[in-house]
Parts: structure tokens; sequence; C-alpha cells
């Protein structure tokens, strides 16, 4: 059964956004599919909004995501830093986490397991490739069965 999802994207390239944006809206639309991309652009507001903080704090206009889309490298935290932080937070445990890299380093690919990430793909060079990944990826998350989890109250 395909559902819906939201999914927050970290993010700091905003050409790397607007492809991603590009290829969701197609995958979506292919797949008859909601889905709500949240964006952020550095790691410390991944988890701003993950916490509802700031001006993330309206859950109706920034929902609890149902997956999370990092980038590795990011200003102020990266997304070895957002794995880090929901790993040391169990009631976040069981959301989806993807990290979308330009590095192929072991070390990154290790360490991004290690601290829980569901899966590591390295960003294509090319746009038909990056949609092909990303329509994959939609098409795969749009079929599972995923736990409802709620945010954290404070």
């Amino acid at each position: 059964m395909k559902r819906g999802f939201t999914l927050l994207l970290a993010e700091d390239n905003q050409n790397d956004v607007a492809f991603f944006r590009h290829a969701l809206e197609n995958s979506a639309r292919q797949g008859q599919l909601n889905i709500n991309l949240q964006i952020v652009s550095h790691g410390a507001e991944a988890i701003d909004y993950l916490n509802g903080q700031g001006k993330f704090a309206n859950r109706v206009l920034h929902p609890f995501p149902d997956i999370i889309v990092l980038d590795l490298k990011m200003p102020r935290l990266t997304g070895l830093d957002v794995l880090r932080w929901l790993k040391e937070h169990q009631e976040y445990k069981r959301i989806p986490k993807i990290m979308l890299s330009g590095s192929s380093q072991e070390c990154d690919i290790d360490e991004a397991y290690r601290l829980g990430v569901n899966t590591y793909f390295q960003k294509p060079v090319s746009l038909d490739e990056f949609r092909e990944l990303v329509h994959h990826t939609v098409c795969y998350w749009a079929h599972t069965q995923r736990p409802v989890i709620l945010p954290a109250i404070a």
C-alpha cells in the first residue's frame, strides 16, 4: 500500500536542493503520492526542526518528519552530528535516515552507519542519475510500513 509522507531534507547546497525538489515532485506525481518536503540548510536547523523549536514550532506548517535525508558536509553541524544527536535521543531512533553525500570516503560511510543511518548514497553527478535515485528512494519508502513516531514533548 502506497502512502504519502513528510520528508525532511537537510542540505546546504541550493543547487542540490533544487535538483532534489524537482526530482521529488516528478516522482510524487508519477506515483500519485502526497509528499510534504520540508527543507533546512544545516544540521543545527535540522535539530531545531526535529525539536519543534523557533520557526519550526508550528507542527501544522512543519509536521514531524517520517523520513530524514541528510547531506554529510553542512555548516554549523554536519549530517554526522545530526545522526549522533538522533542516536542520543532514543525517541527518534526509528525514524528512517538517509545520507545523500558527495563523499565516497570509507570513513564517512562507516561512521554514518555506526551512527544509525539506514542508507548511504553518493550524490550522482548527472541530473538524470539524480532523478533516478530520488525516484527509487521515494518509491521504496512509499511502499514500506513505518512506525508512527511522535515528537518528544519538552
